[in-house]
């Protein structure tokens, strides 16, 4: 490790803390708009292994956000792990990447994300948002859920969210952040799968289609700096923290660790079951066909 490239940041939370962050493998699930925000700060953080999980190739929609991005990027046929690659690469080609050019709901990536320490959810189909929360409690991962939102018909409203299962007390299921029917409608499909595939009833954010490079910017930034606080030992990251972009405020719904989702499923009955809590029944029942 160059030591002097991370002078700045020992000064912060010391050599111990970067030394954390170089041990750090980190899962990225969605190498998108808020996705390559999240490769690029941890590739400046110092992290030292990167796992890129995305099936989707660049499209030309997403050339007003997308970080490491480059004009003449051919479409179709640019992957967006590839992109995550380059963008960690030209800032440390030290790091160490391994990338799942495939949907989250597949065995290539449980085999993967299980190799890893931290995992980033960087996704917009409530579904794979579900999928994704059950796996690391089952696994008993810190998980950092983002999200953006611009509410339709309504773009004075906007800002995002950043919710971090970080062990064990609370997860999206605790603090109210699944959209249960949306998940539903995912997770159906083609082969219309229900009851034990999932079981929440909760509607709660709806998913938007505007999106802009500085709304991810931000939310991109409140879980990165949540991550190293962590990891480094400063202090427990936050569990959900809410960024209103049209009032310009940051908050935290629960400041004193409250959830109002009591008795979680996920987190008192699946978190540290591992292969016994069956995640891969997704797999089987071939819900990963039909989402990215």
């Amino acid at each position: 490790m160059n030591s002097i490239r991370f002078d700045r940041q020992e000064a912060f939370f010391g050599k111990e803390g970067q030394e954390k962050l170089a041990a750090s493998r980190v899962a990225v699930v969605g190498v998108g708009g808020l996705g390559t925000h999240v490769v690029q700060q941890l590739a400046l953080l110092g992290v030292g292994a990167l796992l890129l999980v995305d099936g989707q190739d660049l499209d030309e929609t997403n050339r007003n956000r997308y970080i490491g991005a480059r004009h003449d990027d051919p479409i179709p046929g640019t992957p967006k792990v590839d992109i995550g690659e380059r963008i960690a690469h030209d800032l440390d080609p030290a790091i160490v990447i391994d990338k799942v050019y495939n949907t989250l709901i597949s065995d290539e990536a449980f085999d993967a994300i299980q190799r890893t320490d931290y995992v980033f959810g960087c996704i917009d189909k409530e579904g794979v948002r579900l999928v994704l929360n059950e796996f690391c409690a089952a696994y008993s991962k810190p998980y950092f859920d983002l999200a953006t939102e611009i509410l339709p018909g309504n773009p004075s409203n906007f800002g995002g969210r950043v919710c971090i299962a970080w062990d064990g007390h609370g997860c999206l299921n605790c603090y109210e952040e699944l959209d249960g029917q949306e998940a539903r409608e995912d997770l159906e499909g083609p082969t219309k799968q229900r009851g034990d595939l999932y079981g929440i009833d909760r509607i709660s954010l709806e998913v938007a289609g505007p999106s802009v490079v500085t709304i991810n910017g931000v939310v991109a930034s409140l879980a990165l700096t949540e991550f190293m606080a962590g990891v480094t030992g400063l202090r427990p990251p936050k569990g959900l923290m809410t960024y209103r972009g049209d009032l310009g405020k940051v908050t935290l719904p629960f400041p004193d660790g409250e959830l109002p989702t009591k008795d979680c499923h996920y987190c008192q009955l699946v978190r540290g079951k591992g292969d016994a809590a069956d995640v891969r029944r997704y797999i089987r029942a071939g819900i990963g066909s039909c989402l990215p």
